[in-house]
């Protein structure tokens, strides 16, 4: 009998980690909600949906793939990525950015996974925003502080156009998209 509970805790287990772990796998149903928080949560499920299937399946050749021998690797241009995740995750925790011009010593695997969390922890940091953290919030490098709104022309948008050149990366490389995603609906078909 125990081996049974043992068992049936650990599909659980496994269950609840694949249901996070496959977050942005479609956008979820909104409410009709126009409020601030929710403007830029969906713009936030919105790169983190096209960043999980622009990046679902890549493998080795996709990584290393290049336009041309001066632009960078699908690799770079993930970890560019990443460091835009992290500035907009501290920005809106109106903490200083840290960040590093490299992430050699992660994985692909964890480097999509912490882009992936920290675009999550971003949405639900923004869905408990107040007016006045929308207008106190700076977006911090060193000694200064951009209004808010940078994030969306700023690393929101550059995030949209990175993984748009990953998309194109793969499919030059001989590896598109999965079929059937739907950006416009935010669902896989």
């Amino acid at each position: 009998m125990k081996k049974i509970s043992v068992l049936t805790l650990l599909l659980i287990s496994i269950q609840s980690f694949s249901q996070e772990k496959n977050y942005f796998f479609e956008i979820e149903d909104f409410q009709d909600n126009y409020s601030e928080n929710a403007v830029v949560s969906r713009f936030l499920h919105s790169v983190g949906f096209r960043y999980y299937w622009a990046t679902e399946g890549l493998n080795e050749n996709d990584l290393k793939y290049k336009p041309s021998d001066t632009g960078i690797s699908t690799r770079a241009t993930l970890e560019h990525i990443y460091t835009l995740a992290i500035i907009i995750n501290s920005g809106i925790k109106d903490i200083k950015v840290e960040r590093s011009e490299s992430y050699p010593e992660l994985s692909y695997k964890e480097l999509r996974e912490n882009t992936l969390k920290l675009t999550k922890e971003s949405i639900d940091l923004i869905l408990k925003y107040s007016e006045d953290d929308f207008n106190s919030s700076k977006v911090r490098f060193g000694d200064q502080g951009y209004d808010f709104y940078n994030l969306f022309h700023g690393p929101i948008s550059d995030s949209l156009y990175h993984i748009g050149q990953v998309v194109s990366y793969r499919r030059s490389s001989g590896n598109p998209i999965p079929r059937g995603v739907n950006h416009f609906l935010g669902k896989k078909m």
